[in-house]
């Protein structure tokens, strides 16, 4: 408080005589009737007297001095009845001195002008108080209009006047990483890992925006740690809804309910997605954080699957997703399914298997390889071999050319390699034969070999096919092999 506020409090009605200054901090307010007050004083007081002093004798002059030696910020006169004025030796003590003093009314009590004083310097050290608590109350607010670390960080942000950020073992977290950040570790359970960026050292902020941050640090530990929590129920939920969807075991009522429980439509459009990578629980964070309340992903061995809105276009969708994980995975081979109802997802999700497996390697990625690749771009039934068990594979093909493999390996001979060539050449004879180098006779004599060895006949084109798929099959196995 300063003298200025005291003087302009309307309810005190306080007559000002001297005008000296008046912009001096108010330390304390005392009452004081006594010959050498000074010792009493340690300066920026206000003084407040009735001039009973002067029934001891002490003269307005020696009085004042005394005041103005103690430094003190002003000077009032109370006004007792009979007395109507202050007297002018007093005024002209204060004048000599350059002394605030101000007439205190008949009608104004000492006690008035002290509770005013009181009031103002309560309401000063309340002041970082309800600072203190405001701040509180505006993180509070926030979080109920939204969730999240990013809400907090926000609220910091606008008190700090400057960016922050929360970073962990993973990569940023929320915010704007200020340059240079100051780390300020978090605390709280499973927390180590985490950190919030300053632009300043902590020890250098001011005591507000210290208590800014102090007041918003456990509101953050508190978010990270509620989403992860959350994290890690939903991946557990997930990770059910993919099996579920997968293996069929379930009803489609359930598949919906568990839909509807993670905030996703509960009869689509929705998609799956597969990513086939060497760091699935990175890319199962990252692919979650980008997905937000639009899917769900989790991690499945060395893959990672996920359900997401489907959007106008299934391409754009995939770029973009690819993109995101790519930062963390630069080997991540995305694949993603045609959009559809809940009914739909299982073969969404096959389709998003076998694009992933489909990827050509060498496509993108900063280690070059990776890719991306929807269900509209398979455009080959022989795709549908990656989505086979690898002993499956192996059984169904050796059913039909094991005699073949058997007599090559026996013989020496070159059955298998002439047939690959020869369906591949679409069956026309002399195209195989140049290909393979040898006399056309001899590329009939050993396709008459196979025919006798499998039972299948060259000319049928449902044989044909079959011996085709086989030799496919074969490639494939030895490839995952």
């Amino acid at each position: 408080m300063l003298v200025e506020d005291l003087l302009a409090d309307e309810e005190l009605s306080l007559d000002v005589r001297v005008r000296g200054d008046v912009t001096r901090p108010v330390r304390w307010v005392h009452t004081i009737e006594i010959n050498a007050p000074a010792r009493f004083l340690r300066g920026g007081e206000v003084v407040l007297t009735a001039g009973v002093w002067r029934t001891a004798g002490v003269r307005a002059r020696d009085f004042v001095a005394d005041l103005a030696s103690a430094d003190v910020a002003a000077v009032g006169f109370g006004l007792v009845p009979p007395e109507t004025e202050v007297p002018e030796d007093f005024l002209e003590a204060a004048r000599e001195h350059g002394l605030t003093c101000f007439v205190v009314g008949v009608e104004v009590a000492f006690l008035q002008v002290v509770q005013a004083f009181v009031s103002s310097k309560r309401a000063e050290w309340e002041r970082p108080l309800r600072r203190h608590l405001d701040q509180h109350d505006a993180i509070v607010a926030a979080l109920r209009l939204r969730r999240g670390v990013g809400t907090v960080i926000s609220v910091l942000e606008r008190q700090l006047a400057d960016p922050v950020a929360v970073r962990g073992s993973a990569g940023l977290i929320a915010g704007r990483p200020p340059s240079p950040g100051h780390p300020v570790p978090l605390v709280g359970e499973g927390l180590a890992d985490a950190e919030l960026l300053l632009p300043v050292p902590l020890e250098e902020l001011d005591v507000e925006q210290h208590a800014a941050v102090m007041q918003a640090m456990p509101f953050i530990a508190l978010e990270i740690e509620r989403s992860r929590a959350v994290r890690a129920t939903e991946l557990r939920y997930a990770w059910e809804l993919f099996e579920w969807v997968e293996t069929g075991t379930v009803g489609l009522e359930t598949v919906r309910t568990r839909l509807h429980s993670l905030g996703l439509p509960s009869d689509g459009p929705l998609a799956a997605v597969v990513v086939r990578t060497g760091a699935p629980e990175a890319v199962s964070a990252r692919l979650g954080e980008v997905l937000g309340t639009d899917g769900v992903a989790a991690r499945r061995g060395d893959e990672v699957v996920a359900f997401v809105r489907g959007g106008d276009s299934v391409p754009e969708l995939a770029r973009g997703l690819h993109r995101s994980v790519g930062g963390v995975s630069g080997d991540a081979r995305l694949g993603m399914g045609a959009p559809g109802s809940a009914a739909e997802l299982r073969v969404s999700l096959l389709q998003a298997a076998h694009a992933a497996e489909a990827v050509p390697t060498g496509t993108a990625g900063p280690s070059g390889s990776g890719g991306w690749m929807t269900h509209e771009q398979l455009s080959s039934p022989t795709l549908l071999l990656a989505a086979q068990d690898p002993e499956l594979l192996a059984a169904t093909s050796r059913a039909l050319l094991g005699s073949v493999l058997e007599h090559d390996q026996r013989r020496g001979t070159e059955l298998i390699p002439s047939l690959r060539v020869f369906l591949d050449a679409g069956g026309r004879w002399q195209e195989a034969a140049r290909a393979l180098h040898v006399h056309i006779n001899t590329l009939r004599h050993r396709m008459g070999r196979v025919e006798e060895l499998t039972g299948r006949a060259l000319s049928h084109t449902p044989d044909r096919v079959d011996l085709y798929l086989a030799l496919r099959a074969i490639r494939q196995t030895r490839d995952s092999s």
